[in-house]
């Protein structure tokens, strides 16, 4: 392959990508993750399934760009906001993925049926973890996030109360409260435990 050719494949790989992300997001809602093959996402995208195994070496690594890509839309939520007090740009961030997940339910639920299947909670470190601990050192920075504070630690009790709380949704969603309420409640929760003392109210609610 000519350099010139190498250039035209590395310009169409995410293009590539993406078209057998929306195949396959398309199929898990109609079929089910688990009735959903490489080879069905493959010739849904009109590619080849070893073009698809090299953009996604398994089929769980598509409920993995998901999470991902999530977070990474909430974080850049955060990051802007720059002068609100950290306890609300967490609750902001909460808010936001929660929003995505319940805009597409049987999606969302699909892809945590796959993300577990594929071992995630296990085998993968949160993205929510990673992009929580600065946010909350920050917060020490501050003043808003007592100084005794394992940040580490806070973040990864907030990513897992949240997983709890997605994975009590997929299994028995309860029409009376909406997945964000429920979400808030629980990081509610946490953030009282992690607060500065001292600091009002207000920055807290």
């Amino acid at each position: 392959m000519t350099p010139t050719e190498q250039a035209a494949a590395g310009r169409r790989a995410p293009a590539t990508r993406d078209l057998l992300y929306e195949a396959a997001t398309a199929l898990f809602v109609e079929r089910g993750y688990e009735d959903t093959t490489m080879a069905d996402i493959a010739q849904r995208a009109g590619t080849s399934r070893r073009t698809a195994f090299n953009h996604f070496p398994s089929k769980g690594d598509i409920p993995m760009l998901w999470t991902r890509r999530m977070a990474d839309r909430a974080v850049e939520v955060i990051t802007e906001a720059t002068e609100e007090a950290v306890p609300e740009r967490v609750r902001a961030y909460f808010r936001l993925i929660s929003r995505m997940v319940e805009a597409e339910p049987e999606l969302s639920r699909q892809m945590m049926l796959g993300w577990t299947a594929a071992g995630g909670p296990i085998r993968y470190e949160s993205q929510l973890l990673a992009d929580l601990t600065p946010l909350l050192r920050n917060g020490q920075e501050r003043g808003e996030v007592d100084p005794g504070v394992d940040v580490a630690e806070a973040a990864r009790t907030l990513s897992d109360v949240y997983a709890g709380v997605i994975f009590r949704w997929v299994r028995d969603p309860d029409t009376s409260r909406t997945l964000q309420t429920t979400a808030d409640s629980a990081i509610d929760l946490v953030l009282s435990a992690i607060r500065a003392g001292g600091r009002t109210p207000s920055a807290w609610r």
